[in-house]
């Protein structure tokens, strides 16, 4: 049976140790409102799951018809740490947190998630169709990010984003698809 405990704080020691060796290489949990669940299956310690904020500008994001880059209202990011085999398959954990994430969303928030993505860098994943467990869960594909990425300095949270080149990464997308008219 799949458990799914929201951790108090995304300062607990044991989330940050297993941000420290995800492939981001994160040394904190994502800026701005998060929210983020132990997973447990028949007990056991199995990794972590949780949501943040949208990355600012996605150019896959265009696939869905938006005149811009940015993200819909009510988009959220999911982020999975150290999900580690167990027996429940990865996108039963996902469809199972789903609804109580969008509820604990809402109770903390004060709006539900419409549109879910996430990024997965596919030459760091074990699986070889990277974001698979998403793609069982109901997420669709949008593509390659640009390989492009914006950073805070260290210790900064307001200061100026510096650019860098990083790895393309493979944004999964799950909600309705809004088909907005794109003007020439």
């Amino acid at each position: 049976m799949i458990g799914l405990w929201e951790v108090a704080s995304t300062w607990d020691p044991r989330f940050l140790a297993a941000l420290r060796v995800h492939y981001s290489g994160s040394a904190g949990p994502p800026p701005g409102k998060k929210a983020v669940w132990q997973v447990l299956d028949g007990g056991r310690h199995r990794g972590w799951v949780g949501l943040g904020e949208p990355a600012y500008k996605l150019a896959p994001r265009r696939r869905l018809g938006l005149n811009d880059a940015r993200p819909l209202p009510r988009t959220v990011s999911v982020f999975v740490f150290r999900l580690d085999p167990g027996p429940s398959l990865a996108s039963a954990v996902l469809r199972a947190w789903h609804p109580v994430a969008t509820s604990a969303w809402s109770q903390r928030y004060g709006w539900e998630p419409e549109h879910w993505e996430t990024m997965v860098d596919p030459d760091a994943v074990a699986s070889p169709v990277p974001g698979a467990c998403f793609r069982r869960a109901g997420y669709r594909s949008l593509g390659l990010t640009t390989g492009r990425s914006a950073r805070r300095p260290p210790g900064s949270t307001h200061g100026p984003r510096v650019w860098a080149d990083a790895a393309p990464k493979l944004v999964l997308y799950r909600g309705p698809l809004p088909r907005i008219e794109v003007s020439e």
